[in-house]
């Protein structure tokens, strides 16, 4: 029987040994936002919700404030709301020397003016896309105004010819 047992016991499989296996989980980011960044963001979102009138307040309200950073990114995000002609370039023009700037408020702003900056040069590539298309479009429509005239001067000359006999009518 004791060797029945061994012999049995011979057979059993083994349990796999499990190496344990180390799980590098990523370090936890916390981002701590600075109360400017959050300040810029919300006056970004209210001036996508603000009428006509109140951004040209909001215009007379930045030209009487200093020419500190953040007054600027808020010229520039003012005027690239307004688009009209130009604006866009203007807001541009307004980024440039804060994208360059080593002060700690522009160093501070230098990723939101990136973007800004950036988003501000793809709008003006699509404003300029799209006035290329208006004016091929006016290029279409003026042809086929003119094919139109054409084909209805063809039509009244066909209209006055006289009405020929039929062949073999007698005259």
């Amino acid at each position: 029987m004791a060797a029945c047992a061994l012999l049995l016991g011979a057979c059993a499989a083994k349990p796999p040994i499990q190496t344990p296996v180390l799980v590098q989980t990523p370090p936890r980011v916390v981002v701590v936002m600075d109360p400017q960044l959050t300040e810029l963001l919300a006056y970004q979102s209210a001036l996508r919700l603000m009428t006509p009138s109140e951004l040209v307040k909001a215009q007379l309200d930045l030209a009487k404030a200093d020419h500190a950073p953040h007054n600027t990114v808020r010229r520039a995000m003012l005027q690239a709301t307004v688009r009209g002609p130009g604006d866009l370039a203007r807001a541009q023009a307004l980024l440039e020397p804060l994208a360059t700037a080593t002060g700690k408020d522009a160093q501070l702003l230098a990723p939101l003016v990136q973007l800004l900056s950036s988003q501000y040069a793809e709008l003006r590539r699509q404003d300029e896309s799209i006035d290329k298309l208006n004016a091929q479009l006016r290029d279409a429509q003026r042809r086929n105004d003119l094919l139109n005239e054409k084909l209805e001067a063809l039509k009244n000359i066909e209209r006055s010819l006289s009405v020929r006999p039929a062949a073999g009518a007698p005259k």
